[in-house]
């Protein structure tokens, strides 16, 4: 039905499925390969990107580390969304993404060296706006929680260092809270990137 359908139908159906995968929990595993097939033959079509995120999230959630498997099929066309025409759609359909990364948790420590530039690029850019590039640094201080990004903090913190003299307020306040998730982790590993966070003015991380 999906896949005959036009994309107002397909968009109520996703939603569907991802409702009874909540429902049915791990009773869905049998067909998770077939929605994820069926997930990647339709984000061809950006109007459906949001319904099939939230579907990708409700079985993440659902099998939670059994989940693992499927991310080498899932994260690239997920992904692909940063390389889309800049818009407002797209910029919605990154946080989305983005948010959805949180619920794969510890299963995405092999591929952070995939996801760490696109988050990136998204708080670096000029035409992001403050929604995108604070969910990509919550995303960032979020993922710290469950992987350990001590072999990237360098590729993490630079960007951080040359955003923050132009952010905003609230951007700022999220580069801070996700250096200190950085700190937290890294302990006095953090120590040589002292310097050069006094000299963005971020004191209250350095101390």
């Amino acid at each position: 039905m999906v896949r005959l359908s036009n994309p107002r139908h397909q968009d109520y159906y996703l939603q569907q499925l991802a409702l009874l995968a909540e429902i049915i929990k791990l009773h869905i595993t049998p067909f998770v390969k077939d929605i994820l097939d069926l997930s990647r033959d339709l984000w061809t079509n950006p109007v459906l990107h949001l319904p099939i995120v939230s579907l990708i999230e409700a079985l993440s959630r659902v099998l939670d580390a059994g989940f693992k498997p499927h991310l080498p099929a899932v994260l690239p066309v997920m992904l692909s969304v940063s390389e889309e025409p800049s818009s407002e759609k797209r910029q919605a359909a990154e946080i989305k993404v983005f948010h959805a990364l949180l619920t794969f948790g510890s299963n995405v420590e092999e591929y952070m060296h995939l996801l760490l530039p696109v988050l990136l690029s998204a708080v670096e850019r000029p035409d992001a706006g403050n929604s995108l590039k604070k969910t990509a640094l919550t995303t960032i201080g979020g993922l710290a929680r469950h992987v350990n990004l001590s072999d990237y903090a360098s590729r993490i913190i630079h960007p951080l260092v040359r955003v923050l003299p132009g952010a905003t307020t609230d951007v700022r306040e999220a580069i801070k809270d996700t250096m200190c998730s950085l700190v937290f982790q890294l302990g006095a590993d953090f120590a040589v990137f002292v310097p050069m966070v006094k000299k963005v003015g971020l004191t209250s991380i350095s101390r």
